[in-house]
């Protein structure tokens, strides 16, 4: 009996372990610069969210991934109101989701305004797949959630050149019942992973030393 109790304590650590390292895990890469940069205080940067090469995805069947701009308009079936609403309020309301959220995880270092006067960063969204229309959870259904894939860029504002390029796959957002919700879920999520990994990246560097 106590082997067993034994046996079964080695499997739950090996679980909880595992779960760990899951949440652990960081959906940024670096690909260019140093990320540090991002940690700078009383700097200011002007940004922009980059929707050009954005594709949808359902995450199945490539042939029915599509631009954004067109699966937008696919879901005009009353007098465009889809696209109308994007230019009137929805997209403003992710640029502000954006610059709000990455604000508040990132106090201490470079700060998103309209005026900012160091730096430029360049949010690049290259392809989202908003997930099911709801799911189901321990509390009942909820809405889905967004993922998305894309790059952070950071360039010198009076320069142009490019200090910093992270790459981010499947970053999550929260869940909603409407889509326009689900993508700004991934604008609310990125400032807390993206604080998580130059945390990280920060010990790592000190350890280093």
């Amino acid at each position: 009996m106590k082997k067993l109790i034994l046996n079964c304590l080695g499997v739950f650590m090996l679980l909880f372990s595992a779960t760990l390292s899951v949440v652990a895990k960081t959906p940024f890469t670096l690909k260019q610069g140093n990320p540090l940069v991002l940690l700078q205080e009383k700097k200011k940067a002007v940004y922009e969210i980059d929707y050009s090469k954005l594709i949808v995805t359902d995450g199945k069947d490539e042939d029915n991934d599509m631009p954004f701009l067109t699966w937008m308009q696919s879901q005009d079936e009353d007098n465009d109101k889809w696209t109308t609403d994007w230019e009137t309020k929805d997209k403003a309301a992710c640029d502000k989701a954006f610059r709000e959220h990455f604000n508040d995880e990132i106090k201490h270092g470079i700060q998103l305004s309209k005026l900012g006067k160091d730096y430029k960063v360049i949010l690049h969204l290259t392809k989202i797949d908003f997930g099911p229309a709801a799911k189901m959870k321990l509390t009942g259904f909820s809405g889905g959630e967004a993922k998305a894939n894309g790059e952070l860029e950071v360039r010198d504002l009076n320069t142009d050149e490019v200090l910093v390029v992270l790459a981010f796959t499947d970053l999550k957002g929260e869940s909603s019942f409407k889509q326009i919700g689900r993508l700004k879920g991934i604008f609310e999520n990125l400032g807390e992973e993206l604080s998580d990994y130059l945390k990280d990246y920060q010990k790592a560097q000190k350890k280093k030393k």
